[in-house]
């Protein structure tokens, strides 16, 4: 489109106040449908129904805007962008709009600047929505605070409802340089998107130079800005990148004018989406933002810059995010569009922005090229290229994004199409058909200079660019162990990779660790093991090819050096059924870890492998001489613990109780060593000394065994009835974990009525 904007000093700072006659809009959250229908395949996602409010706080205030001289020179609070607005977009200013303003760092008034009438806008339902007015291009003017307009050469009357719109595009809390401050990706490990730095920008000798996860130079990469977004189809599950990282800020040198080469083939190429900043890391207000429309696929890609005046490409890169933020406040307050017309907006430095809402990798419908909004992508270049160059980082990114946004679709960007105009604009009408290349500039669809000439020349290289890149990346695998879509190791991480483009093609491959590079190998490299440190990370491999083209692949890596905790093994009688060849023990213990247990193995005394989060173990021992219990708590990264204890378990006979009362021997095959005292008489009693840690009382059971009363170290704790709808022997019906000392244990008979007798079978302890 034909934006314009002037740059000036600083960046945008504090919310702006009511004050000095400016009025505050309020607006509602997006302009509806309006019922209008829309086009066949295309889909409509209704706004968030909880919108987060953005991070940082804008402001638009108004001027009324009476009379062709416009609004005197005045004070105003501070703005950054600026634009002129009327109510009918089917009417406009006869003359020409300018404007003036002040800056706040250097105090002085800018010369009178012209604004375009704006080139863009949506088509469909959201062009018949109420709410539309009509705008100039917005201008951005950096930190101001003052303002003049007027209007030359106009002829007969204003259109109605013509104001000058200011807007404040808010700072980060606490912040300054325009809100723009280093913030981790929300999501973590993320979801549907993962966390890089964002792109490329030209090294001093015209090659792209990447930072940390970006292709920015490190060197000239501020800490005040947000890191960009991978999306997640570009990460190989189940490893997702996450790192924090910055862009550049430094104006690239201009590519040189040398020849294209000619691509020799139209098979798409399946590049990766390239790194961009979101809208959550822009600050992207959602709580404006109305429906926006999914079309089926994207045809095409149109090339667009948002600025005509001159010294519009002096902007500090570290000013983008406002750029943009104040962009979408505008389409949005100003414009009454739905959102932010462009799907993408790119800077000097090649960083990429999120654009519309609805997804990087999906069909957004956007407000940007009349007539071929729908089944179309747009990115816009901030800057004027009919006086600045282009350069080789915005060419980089461009070609990139072009690969990767057609190829989804099967279509390759040095191929043409033929498409149709939706509606009419300045250049064809309603139903023409028109053949143009799947990468074009603005200028192609619409009557404009938009993305000017400096620009639109560089379109058959960047198509040719776009050819030339990293195919196939995949990482193969990561030393260490694997849990909840991250890799665990001790210090080092080795990772393999695999790629598909030639290894003469690849100019070098990146290590990374959280975003900084960490090793810089050939591009035949196809392994490598960056050192971790404690805590979670994102290690990112980043293939460069010989054109500037990036592609990464990354995994979240912890590193964990600390073994397990575990605690001695804890060995107890179980319930169940005894003998001289085989007791029912369990074996309790506690494992933790700083970060989580992958598993739990036995090795005595039988061999047995666990889950990490098992807190325990059954299983049957013989009794009689001492047996050691080994465990061993491993965690993810291989680190180990083990700990043991020996115990015996002891059955003790019948015979070695105390008794009290008339107790009768009996003798079977079926019995503990063969024999078992009985009783049927009230309050007869076998009291067992011992010294344990664990104890277990034995009976037969049958239909008309009856009760007994427990008492432990004189202290009744429990009523056993010893009643079985068959006849059983050997049960251990009173089962408990002791202190290790000496204990007594007596049996009671409680004298049940019609089945007073209780047989017992001796008791078992651990020592």
């Amino acid at each position: 489109m034909k934006r314009r904007a002037t740059i000036g000093i600083g960046a945008a700072v504090a919310v702006l106040a009511a004050g000095g006659g400016v009025a505050v809009l309020t607006w509602p959250s997006g302009p509806g449908s309006g019922g209008s229908t829309v086009a066949a395949g295309v889909t409509v996602l209704p706004p968030e129904p909880n919108a987060e409010p953005p991070r940082i706080t804008t402001a638009l205030h108004t001027l009324d805007v009476a009379s062709p001289a416009g609004v005197p020179q005045r004070d105003t609070d501070r703005f950054s962008l600026l634009g002129v607005t009327w109510a009918d977009p089917a009417d406009k200013p006869s003359g020409t709009v300018q404007v003036r303003t002040r800056g706040v760092a250097t105090g002085r008034w800018s010369g009178w600047q012209s604004l375009s009438i704006g080139d863009t806008a949506p088509d469909g339902a959201e062009a018949a929505a109420p709410g539309r007015r009509g705008a100039t291009d917005p201008l951005w003017v950096g930190d101001s605070d003052g303002v003049a307009t007027r209007i030359q050469g106009q002829a007969g009357g204003l259109p109605a409802g013509l104001r000058l719109d200011l807007i404040d595009p808010g700072r980060e809390p606490g912040g300054s340089g325009g809100g723009m401050v280093l913030e981790e990706d929300p999501t973590g490990a993320p979801s549907a998107s993962t966390s890089v730095s964002p792109s490329a920008s030209p090294s001093s000798e015209g090659t792209p130079s990447e930072s940390p996860s970006t292709g920015v130079p490190s060197s000239s990469a501020p800490s005040s800005l947000p890191p960009a977004t991978l999306p997640s189809s570009s990460v190989p599950s189940p490893s997702r990148t996450t790192a924090a990282a910055t862009t550049a800020t430094t104006t690239p040198p201009a590519t040189a004018s040398t020849p294209a080469p000619v691509p020799t083939s139209t098979v798409p190429v399946k590049a990766q989406f390239p790194a961009y900043v979101s809208r959550k890391q822009w600050s992207a207000d959602e709580t404006i933002v109305g429906p926006v429309s999914v079309a089926p696929e994207v045809k095409a890609l149109w090339v667009h810059h948002t600025v005509h005046t001159a010294n519009s490409n002096d902007y500090s890169c570290a000013d983008s995010a406002a750029i943009v933020r104040s962009i979408q406040i505008y389409d949005v307050k100003s414009n009454g569009w739905s959102d932010l017309g462009y799907n993408y907006m790119l800077d000097k430095c090649g960083t990429l922005f999120e654009g519309r809402r609805g997804g990087v990798e999906t069909p957004v419908v956007g407000a940007h090229t009349v007539g071929f909004n729908t089944g179309y992508a747009a990115v816009a270049v901030l800057g004027d290229y009919r006086s600045a160059p282009s350069n080789d980082a915005i060419e980089t990114t461009i070609a990139q994004l072009a690969a990767a946004r057609l190829g989804k679709y099967g279509y390759n960007p040095t191929s043409s199409v033929t498409v149709v105009a939706g509606v009419t604009n300045g250049k064809w009408k309603q139903g023409d058909k028109v053949t143009v290349p799947r990468l074009a500039g603005h200028s192609d669809m619409d009557a404009t200079l938009c993305p000017g000439a400096n620009l639109y020349t560089r379109l058959p290289a960047i198509r040719a660019k776009s050819q030339l890149m990293v195919t196939g990346l995949t990482l193969k695998s990561v030393t260490g162990g694997y849990a909840g879509g991250a890799w665990y190791v001790r210090n080092t991480a080795t990772l393999t990779w695999t790629m598909a483009t030639a290894a003469a093609e690849v100019a070098r491959i990146e290590v990374q660790v959280d975003g900084r590079k960490v090793s810089t190998l050939a591009g035949t490299a196809r392994s490598a093991s960056p050192a971790i440190t404690p805590g979670r990370h994102t290690v990112t491999v980043l293939a460069v090819h010989t054109s500037g083209s990036t592609a990464r692949v990354g995994a979240t890596v912890y590193g964990d050096p600390t073994a397990p905790t575990l605690t001695t093994p804890a060995v107890n009688l179980r319930t169940g059924a005894y003998s001289t060849a085989s007791v029912p023990v369990a074996v309790g213990f506690t494992a933790r870890d700083n970060l989580t247990v992958a598993s739990i193995t036995v090795s005595k005394p039988r061999a047995a492998v666990l889950a990490g989060t098992v807190s325990g173990w059954a299983t049957t021992v013989k009794p009689g001489g001492r047996l050691t219990y080994t465990v061993t708590a491993r965690d993810v990264a291989g680190n180990t613990r083990t700990a043991s204890a020996n115990r015996a378990v002891v059955l003790l006979a019948e015979t070695k109780a105390k008794k009290t009362g008339t107790w009768t021997n009996r003798s079977a095959a079926s019995y503990v060593g063969g024999r078992a005292l009985t009783a049927n008489k009230k309050n007869a009693k076998l009291t067992y000394t011992f010294t344990g840690r664990s104890a277990a009382l034995l009976f037969a059971r049958g239909p008309r065994t009856g009760k007994a009363y427990v008492y432990l170290d004189g202290k009744k704790v429990a009523t056993l009835d010893t009643k079985s709808g068959s006849t059983t022997y050997r049960q251990a019906l009173w089962v408990k974990a002791l202190t290790a000392k000496k204990h007594t244990v007596m049996i009671v008979v409680a004298g049940t009525g019609g089945r007073p007798a209780v047989v017992s079978d001796g008791l078992a302890y651990v020592s």
